[in-house]
């Protein structure tokens, strides 16, 4: 080995230990802020008396990650990893900043839209820097790492933003991690330096029509987030304007036919786009319920929420062990999205009527079983249909999927509840019956990806 190529490899080694340290950090700090936050909402909502207009702070975020991941593509493959890395890293901190300050919940929701935004941004850029900076044998463990990164947030995360919550506040849950943010961006960044990224560039026009539809996606399920909450016909008609908005830029998205559960990869989509929404719009009402009905702390409902993570994590570590093709593998998103279903109607029987919360943990840790089951699945299957040249394409797809599935989810739920909340719990339970229509549907397109 000569001179030159020792110095490289050298530099080639601390730039990748940097790029690990700082971007393992950035999705620790991803990974808790959106764990903690469905902990410590419930708080915030009470004291600014509009736990009507609660969902409107998780589906600003979704509706803005929307927009994000679909237009940092091109983005990196024009100016490289740096710009979008940096943008991305300061909208998460300044939104983190303005949650943490906010004086309303209006406030609140629009930090958590550049919450979003920041969020899409890094999650899209950090995947291609792992293919710039990493040789193909590293990949794996870098993966690994990445997983371990959302592990450890899952398990203690909401019980640490509930004794937050309940010790200096609720708000230092989001502007104690502003600070710590910057500086992972800052030890991401060194990895950068010197990094030639000439082989990567694409100076080819992004797909317009592409990036129109998901700014167009964005805005209307974020219009649809505001207005339902409103009630009145007016605001309903508008929410259900910008829901159709959002569902015919989806359509554009997606690869052809998804909508319609055409076999193969969009079937697939489709299916990610049900399953997200059926969980994540369920589970911003679970803490929800056990602080505002139950009257539990935002550390005992944290804990709650710790027993679907525990069990998400050992259905992870069960399907792992699954040949990633066969016909086992294959049945695995039918046999989680049932048991999701099974919860989600056992945690709705749970609020209508009035169940301790045991019950309620003990039923929602089979929602967070089902989805260990099925949510790597569907990425596995995704990338194993896939063509060599098609895998990029068709995982952003899925990210898009994820969240477009959310955004609309959380939408409709958000519109029911604002119209039931005075039922107490039993308008809870009617608020899920949104998930689980979403729930029953992932089933029907789940039976039939085996046939694929």
């Amino acid at each position: 080995m000569t001179i030159d190529e020792s110095v490289r490899t050298v530099a080639d080694r601390g730039r990748l230990r940097w790029f690990l340290i700082g971007s393992v950090a950035l999705i620790s700090f991803s990974a808790f802020e959106s764990l903690a936050v469905g902990t410590v909402l419930p708080r915030a909502a009470e004291e600014f008396g509009a736990t009507a207009e609660y969902s409107v702070a998780f589906g600003a975020a979704f509706a803005a990650m929307i927009v994000a991941i679909a237009w940092v593509g091109p983005w990196v493959d024009r100016s490289g990893v740096k710009p979008p890395l940096i943008a991305g890293a300061l909208l998460f901190a300044a939104g983190l900043v303005i949650v943490g300050a906010a004086p309303g919940m209006s406030v609140l929701a629009l930090g958590r839209g550049v919450q979003g935004l920041g969020s899409g941004l890094i999650s899209v850029v950090l995947y291609a820097m792992v293919g710039r900076l990493v040789p193909p044998e590293g990949r794996p463990r870098v993966f690994a790492a990445y997983s371990t990164a959302w592990v450890v947030p899952s398990l203690v995360g909401p019980a640490i933003a509930g004794l937050a919550a309940d010790t200096v506040g609720w708000r230092w849950v989001f502007l104690g991690l502003a600070g710590p943010s910057l500086l992972a961006l800052v030890a991401t960044l060194r990895a950068t330096v010197g990094l030639d990224e000439s082989p990567y560039r694409n100076d080819d026009p992004p797909d317009r029509g592409l990036l129109l539809a998901a700014l167009a996606a964005g805005a209307g399920t974020a219009v649809a987030q505001f207005a339902a909450p409103k009630g009145g016909a007016v605001f309903l008609a508008i929410a259900a304007a910008g829901l159709a908005v959002g569902l015919v830029a989806t359509r554009r998205m997606l690869p052809a036919g998804a909508l319609t559960a055409r076999p193969g990869i969009p079937r697939l989509m489709l299916a990610n786009l049900l399953t997200a929404g059926a969980f994540f719009a369920a589970e911003i009402y679970v803490p929800l319920y056990l602080v505002h009905i139950d009257r539990l702390s935002p550390f005992a409902a944290g804990s709650v929420m710790t027993g679907a993570a525990l069990l998400w994590a050992l259905a992870s570590q069960i399907q792992a062990r699954i040949p990633p093709t066969g016909p086992v593998r294959d049945r695995l998103p039918l046999i989680g999205s049932s048991l999701l279903v099974v919860a989600l109607t056992a945690v709705a029987a749970s609020f209508a009527l009035d169940a301790p919360w045991p019950v309620i943990f003990a039923t929602w840790a089979i929602g967070g079983f089902g989805m260990g089951l099925t949510y790597p699945t569907l990425s596995i299957l995704m990338l194993a249909r896939s063509a060599d040249d098609e895998q990029g394409t068709n995982s952003s797809a899925l990210k898009l999927s994820d969240a477009v599935g959310t955004a609309l989810a959380i939408a409709c739920a958000g519109a029911v509840f604002a119209q039931v909340l005075a039922w107490g719990h039993t308008g809870f339970a009617v608020t899920l019956l949104v998930p689980l229509a979403s729930g029953l549907a992932m089933v029907a397109v789940a039976s039939r990806l085996t046939a694929d």
